[in-house]
């Protein structure tokens, strides 16, 4: 039972994610745009989508697995493409930026963990 309300939980966090992408895509898009990314606004919506196609398929258990592999690949290039915080001058920015990095790593293992366990 503890089981499938984390996966529950797990799977509505990437669903209302993903819901967040798409409606507030400036808000993202201009964060994108700081961080460097091409076609800012196209990958925030992708991204959007994905996160949700992620979040529903990790809720089915046929799907899990694959959505367990979607979903960490997603947050391994974020981590890297979007939290680099290694680049950044300003300690703030830098601090924020480090710990998203590992918040993605940490929903990776938990990903991993209850997906596949």
């Amino acid at each position: 039972m503890l089981k499938l309300t984390l996966i529950g939980f797990i799977g509505l966090f990437f669903v209302l994610n993903g819901l967040n992408h798409l409606f507030n895509t400036m808000i993202l898009e201009e964060y994108a745009h700081r961080q460097r990314l091409t076609h800012p606004r196209a990958l925030v919506r992708i991204s959007g989508v994905l996160l949700i196609a992620g979040g529903l398929g990790f809720m089915i258990p046929a799907t899990r697995q694959a959505a367990v592999i979607g979903l960490c690949v997603f947050l391994a290039l974020a981590m890297v493409l979007i939290h680099h915080f290694w680049t950044d001058r300003d300690r703030d920015t830098r601090l924020f930026e480090m710990l998203q990095f590992s918040k993605n790593l940490l929903i990776m293992v938990e990903l991993v963990y209850v997906g596949f366990a």
